[in-house]
């Protein structure tokens, strides 16, 4: 798929989410008509049953019914929008990026269509039962190598917070960013990593790095100083302050003693973020301060 169609099949997904309601069965009837059979219960489908759904990047793609990613992407193609634009623009063919809580693979998966089979994506997921689904979504791509470790500040055997596949997207090390548990944690012991030791095992320079980890980004980060020091990759990072948790600014400081800089995303162009003083969801995208993302 050429840069170009993927990009027009990105904004054709971003329109019909941003239609209004009477629009959306114009632009995309067969989307329209599956999201409202889903919708009134004329589809029966169990909460946490598998099923694919089209993107805008892949034709199938393996979601989790009733888990508010997958639906999303089911819903509409895609999910985070301006984050997804953002790697669009950023993410180029040959790279080797690295994905640490890859979840289902919807951004894995991006990543390898972005670099192409002479680029590598190392996706990190150490939850078992959702790295299971993120293997079938990313078996189609040989140059994605899915671990089954957590990236974390030193290597040890660390207790991880399980939440079940309909609410994968709060399985952490650290606390959850919700601000109260939607069913209680399974835990589960898994092997941790840090990047330092993931870099020196692999032996070739990172261009990107993705991380979404539920409050463990600044752990990340303190096992990640010699990659980002040799490396200057740009780096995508969560931030957010809720469920009691509130260190996004102090991760915006990490940043800056690296000498990485802090840029938003937003209108279809970067703009260089202004610190703040508390956060709520967003991704923040550091790149070297010698950078200027604002041409990209």
């Amino acid at each position: 798929m050429s840069d170009a169609t993927l990009l027009q099949r990105f904004h054709a997904c971003l329109d019909y989410k941003q239609a209004k309601p009477w629009q959306k069965p114009f632009l995309n009837p067969q989307r329209f008509a599956r999201n409202q059979m889903r919708k009134r219960g004329l589809v029966a489908v169990d909460p946490g049953a598998l099923r694919a759904v089209p993107t805008f990047h892949l034709p199938e793609f393996t979601v989790v019914s009733g888990e508010f990613v997958s639906e999303e992407i089911s819903s509409y193609g895609l999910f985070e929008p301006e984050l997804t634009e953002a790697f669009l623009r950023l993410v180029q063919p040959g790279q080797i990026v690295v994905d640490i809580g890859m979840h289902l693979g919807y951004y894995a998966t991006l990543f390898a269509v972005l670099v192409g089979d002479e680029g590598e994506v190392h996706a990190f997921e150490p939850t078992p039962s959702t790295r299971e689904i993120s293997r079938r979504n990313t078996s189609r791509f040989a140059y994605v190598t899915v671990h089954p470790f957590a990236v974390w500040s030193c290597v040890q055997t660390i207790a991880f917070q399980d939440f079940g596949l309909r609410w994968m997207a709060f399985n952490s090390l650290a606390k959850a960013k919700i601000a109260e548990a939607p069913v209680p944690a399974k835990q589960i012991d898994v092997q941790t990593i840090t990047l330092d030791q993931f870099r020196h095992s692999l032996g070739k320079r990172v261009s990107f790095v993705k991380i979404d980890a539920e409050s463990a980004e600044r752990e990340i980060l303190a096992g990640a100083r010699e990659l980002l020091r040799m490396d200057q990759p740009i780096v995508s990072v969560e931030v957010g302050d809720c469920g009691g948790v509130r260190d996004s600014r102090s991760l915006v400081n990490d940043f800056k003693e690296l000498d990485f800089a802090p840029w938003e995303f937003g209108s279809g162009r970067f703009s260089r973020h202004e610190p703040r003083e508390i956060y709520d969801y967003d991704n923040l995208i550091f790149a070297s301060s010698r950078s200027d993302l604002s041409a990209v």
